[in-house]
C-alpha cells in the first residue's frame, strides 16, 4: 500500500472521532445489580482477545467482551508497541481476522496507534460485540461447580456465559480458578523471564534525514522502510552506558506514527514483577528517567534524531513473559524446530525461536527458526476448568517455544480459532473438556476457519531444521528443548567448532539446574574445571578433562561411573564411540551433556 492509500486509510478511521476513554456498560448491564446473559463473555482486551470476541460474534454467538482498561488494544494501544513481528516470506502466514485488521491500519511494518484502537473498536462493533470497560475486579462464576461466565464482583453484577475466554495478558481470570499455571522458566528450574520493555515516545525525529543517514552509512548500519527502522546504528545503542544496572539499551525499534512522532521498542527493563501492579509502576517511573538519558544520548549519536525530545512513554510495560498455562496439551521446541503440522493444527506458527534478554548480561537467545508449525485448540484449554479458554502470550506454551508463539499475530490467529470453537461448543452444547479434543469438532472449526480466511497449513511430513545427519544432532535438539543449546536463525549449531572446558562445566552446570532441579552442583564443576586447566578459561575440553568433569557431575546427580575414564564412561552409558584424541568438539559436549541429562529422573 502506497503512503497516500495508508493515509486515506488512516483518515477514514480517525474521521469516526477520537477514542473515548471512559466507563462504559453496554445495554444489557443490570444497572440495578443481577445477571446478564451471554453465550460467550471474554475477558480482557488484547488483541487476541478481540479477534475471538469477534469470531465468536459473527458465529452467531451473543458475546461480550469486559475489560478492566478504558481504552481496547492492549499491548497495541496502551503498550503503543507498533512493530510487528510476523512471518511473511514465502507468504502471509496469519490471515483471517488478523490480516482483516491489519489491512485496516494500512498494512504496514508499523501502525499507527490511534488508527489500531479504532481498527479494534470498528471490528467489535461490526460483529455486534457488547463491550464493558474500566471493570476492576473479576472472578469466575461457577453454577454447580461448573464455570459459567463471570462476577464483577466491585459492582454486585453476575454475567452467565456458556463460554469464557481469558484473553487478559496475565490470564488473571483463569489463575482465579483451578488451572494449573507457572511462571516464567519455573518447570525448567530457573527463576528468569524475558526482559519487560518500556516504549518510549520520541518527537522532533526528522524521519526523512534518519532515512538519508541510514542509506549513506550502507545496510550493515541499519535496515529502514517507509514507517520503520531497526537494527544495531553502527553500535550506537549498545554503546549506551545506562545510569543503573537494572536497565539497558538494546538495537533499536523505531516505528513511525502519523503525527510525525517515533516509538522506541529498545528500553530493557529487569527484576519486575509482573503479577505486582506497584512493581510495574516502578519500572515505568525507572523507564521514565533513563528515557530522558536515551534520547539526550540518540541525538548526539544518530542522524535525524538532532531535535529530538521525550514526549512520553506508553502507559502500560511491555510485558513479554509471565504465567504459562499448563494446558491439555503444550506446545514445545521439539514441535517448532520438527515443523510439526497435525491434521487438527487451527492456527500456523514461522517466527523464529527468538527470546529477548533475560539479564542485563545476556543478549538474548535464537534456539531456531522454523519453517512452520501448528497451534492446536487444546493448547488453549485445561481439563481441570470446563468451559475455559486461554488465548494470548499466557496460553500453553513452553518456556522456549515461548519464545515464537508469543507473537501477537500468532496469537491474534489462535485467539480467532478459539473464538470459533466457543460458539461453535455454545451452538452444540459441548463443554470444552470434550471440544479441544473431539477429531470431528476441531475438523469443524478447521473448515469454518478455511471459509473465514485463515490460513491451515497442510498436514504432512516435514523436514526438521539444522543439521539432522550430524551424530550429535539428536544431542542438541534435546539440550536446546530446555534453552541450552543454540542454532540461530541460520539453524547452524556449529556442532564441529571447537568448546573450551569452561563451557563444559557451566553447560553440566546448567543441566543439573534444567533436568535434576539442583542449583548446588554448578559451583563445583566450574572449581573442579579451573583446577584441572590452571585457571586457564579458554583451555580447550579434552577427553581427560570431560571425564572428570563429566563423572563428578554423574555422582552428585546420578550414578557414579566405575572412573572418569572414557571406557567406563562408556560402561555408564554416558559416553559412545571411541575416546577423542583431540579436542572435543561442541557436538562432543552436547552429547556427553545429552546422556547426563537422559538420566534426569
Amino acid at each position: 500500500m502506497t503512503a497516500a492509500l495508508r493515509a486515506l486509510a488512516a483518515l477514514a478511521l480517525l474521521l469516526t472521532g477520537p477514542a473515548v476513554a471512559q466507563r462504559v456498560l453496554g445495554p444489557s448491564y443490570p444497572t440495578g445489580g443481577g445477571v446478564a446473559f451471554f453465550d460467550v463473555v471474554v475477558y480482557g482486551s488484547e488483541p487476541e482477545g478481540i479477534v475471538a470476541a469477534v469470531a465468536a460474534a459473527e458465529e452467531g454467538a451473543r458475546t461480550l467482551m469486559v475489560t478492566s482498561d478504558a481504552r481496547l488494544g492492549g499491548l497495541f494501544v496502551l503498550g503503543e508497541l507498533n512493530m510487528l513481528d510476523m512471518r511473511t516470506q514465502p507468504f502471509n502466514y496469519q490471515r483471517g481476522l488478523f490480516q482483516r485488521w491489519w489491512r485496516m491500519v494500512g498494512a504496514m511494518d508499523a501502525f499507527d496507534v490511534p488508527v489500531a484502537e479504532h481498527a479494534f473498536q470498528r471490528m467489535l462493533a461490526d460483529a455486534g460485540v457488547e463491550v464493558w470497560t474500566e471493570v476492576d475486579r473479576v472472578a469466575p462464576r461457577y453454577v454447580d461447580g461448573v464455570l459459567r461466565g463471570i462476577e464483577l464482583t466491585d459492582l454486585g453484577v453476575e454475567v452467565n456465559a456458556l463460554q469464557v475466554v481469558d484473553a487478559s495478558a496475565d490470564a488473571d481470570l483463569a489463575a482465579q480458578t483451578d488451572a494449573p499455571f507457572d511462571l516464567g522458566w519455573e518447570r525448567f528450574g530457573v527463576s528468569q523471564r524475558q526482559a519487560d520493555t518500556l516504549v518510549l515516545n520520541v518527537a522532533g525525529v526528522d524521519w526523512q534525514a534518519l532515512r538519508r543517514g541510514v542509506s549513506a552509512r550502507g545496510r550493515g548500519y541499519a535496515n529502514m522502510r517507509e514507517t520503520v527502522a531497526w537494527g544495531s546504528f553502527g553500535g550506537v545503542p549498545t554503546a549506551y552506558v545506562p545510569s543503573r544496572p537494572d536497565v539497558r539499551l538494546r538495537g533499536l525499534n523505531l516505528g513511525l506514527q502519523n503525527d510525525g512522532s517515533v516509538l522506541i521498542n529498545a528500553l530493557l527493563l529487569y527484576g519486575l514483577d509482573p503479577l505486582d501492579p506497584a512493581s510495574l509502576a516502578e519500572g515505568r517511573a525507572r523507564g521514565l528517567v533513563e528515557g530522558e538519558a536515551i534520547v539526550a544520548y540518540l541525538r548526539e549519536h544518530l542522524p535525524g534524531f538532532e531535535a529530538a525530545r521525550l514526549a512520553g512513554a506508553a502507559s502500560e510495560r511491555y510485558v513479554r513473559e509471565s504465567r504459562h498455562l499448563l494446558a491439555d496439551c503444550v506446545l514445545g521446541a521439539d514441535a517448532v524446530l520438527d515443523n510439526l503440522v497435525t491434521t487438527d493444527a487451527v492456527a500456523a506458527g514461522g517466527y523464529p525461536l527468538d527470546a529477548q534478554s533475560f539479564t542485563a548480561h545476556d543478549a538474548g537467545f535464537v534456539w531456531g527458526a522454523p519453517e512452520v508449525y501448528g497451534g492446536r485448540l487444546c493448547m488453549l484449554t485445561t481439563a481441570a476448568v470446563d468451559n475455559l479458554w486461554v488465548v494470548g502470550r499466557s496460553a500453553g506454551y513452553d518456556p522456549v517455544a515461548f519464545a515464537s508463539a508469543r507473537v501477537v499475530p500468532f496469537g491474534m490467529a489462535m485467539g480467532e480459532a478459539a473464538g470459533v470453537a466457543a460458539a461453535t461448543a455454545v451452538r452444540l452444547a459441548v463443554p470444552t473438556s470434550a471440544f479441544a479434543h473431539d477429531q470431528g469438532l476441531v475438523m469443524g472449526v478447521r473448515q469454518i476457519l478455511a471459509g473465514r480466511g485463515a490460513y491451515l497449513p497442510e498436514a504432512r511430513a516435514r523436514r526438521a531444521v539444522g543439521p539432522v545427519d550430524h551424530q550429535a544432532y539428536a544431542a542438541f535438539r534435546t539440550l536446546l528443548a530446555r534453552g541450552l543449546a543454540v542454532g540461530g536463525y541460520d539453524n547452524d549449531p556449529k556442532l564441529d567448532a571447537q568448546v573450551s572446558a569452561l563451557s563444559f562445566a557451566y553447560l553440566l552446570s546448567n543441566v543439573a539446574t534444567r533436568f535434576y532441579f539442583r542449583t548446588d552442583v554448578g559451583g563445583d564443576l566450574v572449581k573442579l574445571t579451573l583446577e584441572l586447566v590452571a585457571d586457564d578459561a579458554g583451555a580447550p575440553l579434552t577427553s581427560v578433562i570431560a571425564g572428570e568433569v563429566l563423572a563428578n557431575a554423574a555422582c552428585q546427580l546420578a550414578t557414579c561411573p566405575p572412573s572418569p575414564a572414557w571406557q567406563d564412561l562408556r560402561i555408564a552409558g554416558l559416553a559412545s564411540g571411541p575416546e577423542p584424541q583431540a579436542g572435543l568438539t561442541r557436538g562432543d559436549s552436547y552429547r556427553l551433556a545429552a546422556a547426563l541429562a537422559g538420566e534426569a529422573p
